[in-house]
């Protein structure tokens, strides 16, 4: 895991100063193993390395070719360069390093704009090649790794993260008001939903595209090379193959995820995801020792030590606990947002912020983690709603009702299925025209907490896209696409290599998520159970404790407890300064009504909001204010 940077000036000019070593030297902590910088008549690239392949100077960036024709900066993993390393020495290529960096050299010498089909990793990078003058620059197909840019007239400037970004003198911090907008009426606070930042001008390189860019004239072209199939099926007609199938899905992309020179560990939570590959992990490292990293909390309602232990029992992984308190909290809070560069609405971030410390501290320098888990197999307990539309949808009444009746058990008989139910389903159903004037409608009305002047110019241009003939799979594609994952993957990216560690996610490779959405609905959700397939391949695999448990908690923490009593003073005083008040975002008098009767516990707003509200503020003071 790298840290990239790099400027082309169109007027021809070489970049000149150190605005390269200005712009790497905020991204250190993403590399702090090396250093380096590569010049081209006006473009210059640079590179802070955190080692994790091939230790040795062989593997140093800006990394060339063997004529000096190409060059790259990459930061990621590609996680089968093994395989491509031996495809691409029988078509003659010879290589000095064993990197998996060399093995995109080579891969795009080969392929050419092609060579984005045969990764599979997390990665972005860009690649000056001299012979076409041209600047190729690409990010993995779920944005697992960031690339943010800069674009005018005269300059291109990109980088790894904002901050770097805010180094060069043409890139300002100006905040984009049409992001903020979409952040706080959200009320979970959606960040990466499109191709803009909250900061105006700076962009975001798209998950699953490329850039070309001709150094010479300019000219920017940005395009897709991948996305997910709506039509394709997996075609099992025995469901046991179905399952068999997943495990070996799973098993290779834990197995080539553990690839690394350097010690591996496992982010382990109690839930589902992480202690599947807590256990797969073991299974395949046999005799060596896995090290699991863990939050936990004093709370009994949200410590998640009864189900951890099982998987410690069944791995023989060593437990290395961090116990995150509210008292921690305001203590870590300016490093957290400087690192995010963007706000952010939920404390989930909190105890993973702890978790990557301790690795660091512990010496382990990747941690696998379960992130894309509720987002490829339907965790979230809302999918049980979407399950029931899916299946009265396509006329399996008799299951819909069978479905239900489970649920209503499991949840209690006075439960509302029907509302939730129908509602999706006319969403579903709903021409995207009579969706657009209901928006519109709904745009009119503004939450009060927002200020008139600043609510009447905004307009919520979060929209869903219907893609595929499942309900269920159709939302759980929008939110790989806009919400939660890539607030979450952006979250874990900064917490990670704030601490230089490299988090890997099993759960996103790509080849595993491809033939999820192949399959329908009731492989992932069924007889209450969700995340189905899971369940069912790993069998004999987990603690049947851990296997069976149908509630959900991940690394969550009691915020809405703290803001109530521990952080209460806190919040109130940031929510009553003067610099909040005079940001023209917010009706100051309604924001202190609605967390007023949110503590006394009258308040129909949840934590996440009121939290948005709080970070957006600490971001603006520490990111506008300076």
């Amino acid at each position: 895991m790298c840290g990239i940077a790099g400027i082309v000036n169109f007027n021809k000019r070489p970049v000149e100063g150190n605005a390269i070593e200005s712009m790497l030297s905020v991204l250190r902590h993403r590399g702090p193993d090396d250093i380096g910088t590569y010049s081209y008549k006006y473009a210059k690239l640079g590179h802070t390395r955190l080692s994790i392949i091939d230790l040795s100077k062989d593997a140093h960036q800006p990394m060339p070719n063997e004529d000096s024709s190409i060059i790259v900066i990459h930061n990621g993993e590609i996680y089968n360069y093994l395989e491509l390393r031996a495809e691409l020495e029988g078509l003659g290529h010879r290589f000095k390093s064993k990197s998996d960096t060399e093995v995109i050299i080579h891969s795009y010498e080969q392929w050419g704009e092609e060579c984005l089909k045969h990764f599979n990793g997390m990665w972005s990078f860009a690649i000056l090649d001299t012979r076409k003058n041209t600047l190729f620059c690409s990010r993995d197909r779920f944005g697992v790794k960031p690339f943010y840019y800069y674009i005018d007239d005269e300059v291109f400037v990109f980088a790894s993260e904002i901050k770097s970004l805010l180094k060069h003198p043409k890139v300002k911090n100006i905040p984009n008001d049409a992001a903020i907008y979409s952040y706080l009426i959200s009320g979970y606070g959606y960040m990466d939903i499109s191709d803009d930042t909250f900061f105006k001008k700076i962009k975001q390189l798209k998950p699953a595209h490329f850039i070309k860019l001709n150094i010479g004239d300019g000219k920017f072209l940005q395009k897709r090379y991948w996305d997910l199939d709506p039509n394709k099926r997996s075609g099992f007609k025995e469901e046991e193959k179905a399952y068999e199938k997943f495990y070996e899905l799973f098993e290779d992309s834990v197995r080539i995820r553990l690839r690394s020179d350097v010690p591996v560990g496992v982010s382990l939570s109690g839930g589902l995801d992480s202690s599947s590959i807590a256990c797969v992990a073991a299974r395949i490292l046999k005799d060596k020792r896995l090290e699991a990293f863990s939050s936990c909390f004093e709370e009994e309602e949200y410590d998640e030590r009864k189900f951890i232990q099982p998987v410690l029992n069944k791995t023989g992984a060593r437990a290395n606990y961090i116990f995150t308190k509210p008292e921690d909290l305001f203590d870590e809070i300016e490093k957290i947002i400087w690192h995010q560069d963007e706000p952010y609405s939920t404390l989930s971030i909190f105890p993973q912020w702890y978790v990557m410390k301790l690795a660091k501290e512990r010496g382990v320098k990747v941690l696998l983690t379960g992130q894309g888990g509720d987002e490829t197999l339907g965790g979230y307990h809302k999918y049980y709603f979407y399950l029931f539309a899916d299946l009265i949808y396509s006329l399996k009444w008799a299951k819909a009702f069978r479905e239900a009746g489970i649920y209503k058990k499991l949840k209690g008989q006075d439960v509302d299925i029907i509302y939730p139910t129908l509602k999706i389903l006319m969403s579903y159903i709903m021409p995207q025209f009579v969706k657009k004037c209901f928006k519109e409608k709904a745009s009119a009305s503004q939450p009060s907490y927002l200020n008139k002047d600043f609510a009447i110019n905004g307009l919520n241009t979060i929209s869903t896209e219907r893609r595929h003939t499942s309900i269920l799979n159709n939302d759980l594609y929008n939110a790989l696409k806009i919400s939660p994952l890539p607030s979450l993957l952006h979250i874990d990216d900064r917490s990670s290599m704030a601490h230089s560690v490299e988090s890997r996610a099993p759960f996103l490779d790509y080849r595993l998520v491809e033939y999820l959405f192949s399959l329908g609905p009731e492989f992932k959700i069924r007889d209450g159970f969700t995340k189905y397939i899971l369940r069912t391949s790993l069998k004999g695999v987990l603690p049947e404790e851990v296997r069976t448990r149908r509630d959900k908690m991940g690394f969550a923490t009691p915020l809405e407890k703290w803001i109530k009593t521990d952080i209460k003073d806190n919040v109130l005083d940031i929510l009553s300064s003067q610099e909040f008040s005079s940001r023209g975002y917010f009706n100051r008098d309604a924001v202190i009504k609605i967390f007023d009767d949110y503590t006394k516990g009258k308040s129909t707003y949840s934590h996440f909001t009121i939290w948005s509200w709080v970070n957006l503020e600490l971001w603006l003071r520490k990111f506008i204010d300076w």
